[in-house]
């Protein structure tokens, strides 16, 4: 019992332990929409590369004498030319101001806020599983020594009724 002094009141542990769950239970929700938005990034770079890679042939393409032969020749980077365009104007990305770096530094510096938080996360699960511990150890004392209590009171009624 000496250990728990510190504590507090069982109370006040409880306490501390719902508001230590309610900062996990934040945290993971944080994370979770981090990992959304990194994923959503992800995929406009993917994007903008695919459109980056591809825009010379569409240029020459549309510059091209012989448009059909220059298509069957080039058919898969115009397809991916395409697919990547109408992506990124669906993403409401403005092809003209397209700056795959800044995206880039934007995917990275998500990366690292998930990183940190996620430590935090880690952090706030290990102090809730040591708070849990704690109170199910109080608990477990409180209730031997009640049932020691009852023991030996049932023990004095039992020596009186002799």
């Amino acid at each position: 019992a000496s250990n728990y002094s510190n504590i507090g009141s069982l109370a006040e542990l409880e306490h501390k332990l719902a508001i230590q769950k309610e900062a996990e239970k934040s945290a993971r929700q944080n994370i979770l929409e981090l990992e959304r938005r990194i994923k959503d990034l992800g995929e406009i770079i993917k994007y903008a590369e695919q459109y980056r890679a591809n825009r010379a042939y569409h240029i020459a393409y549309k510059k091209s004498k012989n448009p059909d032969s220059y298509f069957r020749k080039h058919e898969t980077q115009l397809i991916l030319y395409g697919g990547a365009r109408r992506m990124l104007e669906q993403s409401g990305i403005k092809l003209k101001s397209l700056q795959i770096e800044r995206l880039k530094l934007k995917y990275e510096e998500l990366s690292n806020q998930k990183e940190e938080l996620s430590a935090t996360y880690k952090t706030y699960q290990k102090e809730v599983r040591n708070m849990t511990q704690q109170l199910e150890k109080i608990k477990n004392y409180m209730d031997y020594e009640y049932d020691a209590k009852d023991i030996q009171s049932k023990a004095k009624e039992d020596k009186m009724s002799l």
